[in-house]
Formats: structure tokens, sequence, C-alpha cells
């Protein structure tokens, strides 16, 4: 886990009542938000371990709602979120799962707005800190400290070699790691990048050039 201040080991200024259950619960559902894009209209958020045994109590239903809604942990109206979504007409849904052996503050989302969707699973991992580990059905390793560009391209040796040229050049001094994740289905791969800055439009719209590429997600720093 990176960390880039003393604060981040402190942990983030937050609503309360608990870093873990509250903070890490708000970072989880805002990075969602953040990479979806747009505002859900249907949410669906499976809880696991100590989440699901606990969520009622130390909010964290509410922080993750108010995550989905874009509100960082020091806003007073993850208080009110689930009000709030109701009031947007937001459709949303919180599943127990029986599934054990896994992290226990761990909550997988899935958001829904017209065609688009997007699915991920991200734990809460102390100190206000949280790790998204699945993104899409791909192995990943997120904090949401940086900016986080997720490049979904066609594999084969030479695409992900011209990519990763493309990257360093590109990227340049701003690019902090590089990490290559492929799907179960046959051909999908994920070059995952974290930057110390967001690249200007001129600089990212060199990826359109690049044939293999098929999307380019991002999501910015928490």
């Amino acid at each position: 886990m990176k960390y880039r201040s003393v604060f981040d080991i402190i942990g983030p200024v937050m609503v309360g009542p608990s870093s873990s259950h509250t903070a890490g619960a708000v970072r989880i559902g805002l990075f969602t938000r953040h990479i979806f894009g747009m505002e859900p209209e249907k949410i669906k958020i499976t809880l696991y371990g100590s989440f699901k045994e606990t969520y009622k109590g130390h909010g964290t239903d509410i922080a993750l709602i108010g995550g989905l809604l874009g509100y960082d942990t020091s806003d007073k109206r993850i208080r009110t979120s689930m009000e709030d979504a109701k009031e947007k007409g937001i459709d949303f849904e919180f599943i127990e799962s029986e599934i054990e052996h896994i992290h226990p503050n761990t909550a997988m989302i899935e958001v829904e707005t017209g065609r688009h969707s997007l699915d991920l699973v991200g734990k809460s991992i102390g100190g206000g800190k949280m790790v998204i580990f699945e993104l899409l059905g791909f192995d990943v390793n997120i904090s949401g400290d940086f900016p986080s560009y997720f490049i979904f391209y066609n594999f084969n040796e030479k695409n992900k070699e011209d990519l990763s040229k493309n990257i360093d050049e590109i990227f340049g001094e701003k690019k902090v790691s590089v990490n290559y994740s492929s799907s179960i289905l046959e051909g999908a791969n994920l070059a995952v990048v974290e930057a110390l800055d967001e690249l200007d439009k001129e600089t990212l719209n060199k990826f359109d050039k690049l044939e293999y590429i098929n999307e380019i997600k991002f999501a910015n720093r928490l």
C-alpha cells in the first residue's frame, strides 16, 4: 500500500463512527462513482464478513451510498445519503452474503444507468484506506491514492509490448505503476496505470491511434 503523507497513516477527516466501516466504505463507493463516471440509477451492494454483520449499526450502508452519490469522507451529507438517494429516485439494495473466508470488510458493488453497468469488489483495510481488488472480472490492486487509468485492449504479445512502450512514452515521469491483468473472457485484457497527475486530453488522445485498445476508464485520486 502506498502512502503519500503521514495523514494517510493517521486516517482521513471523516464522518464516524469507524474508519474501517465508514471512511473506508465511503472511499469504495466514491471510487465506484469516479470510474463509472455518472450517477447510478440502480445499485446492488453485497456485503461480506463484518460488513455484513454490523453494516447498519456502524453506518457502512450510509457510507457506501454516500460515496456512490459523490460524497467524500468528511461530507456531513453521508448521514442522510440513503434519504438523498431515494429522493433522486435511485433504486438500491443490500445483500448479506453467506460466503466466508474472505476479507471481513468487503463489499461488491454493482451499478447501472441505462445501458451502462459496472461491477467491482473492494475491501476496507483500516485507517480509512481501501483496496479495489476486482473490477469487471479483472484482478486489480487499486488504492485510490493516485489518478488511475484502466486500459482495456485486445491481447497478443505484440500488442502488449507495443502498449507497454506507448504507456512509457505517453505517461513519462508521471507514471507510478503499471499492472496487467487478464479476464476469463478470451482475448480480454486490462492494463492499469497509476499516475502522479491526471493527463490532459490532448496527451490521453494519443491512445486513440492504437487500434487494439477498446476502451479507457479513469478514476481520479480520492
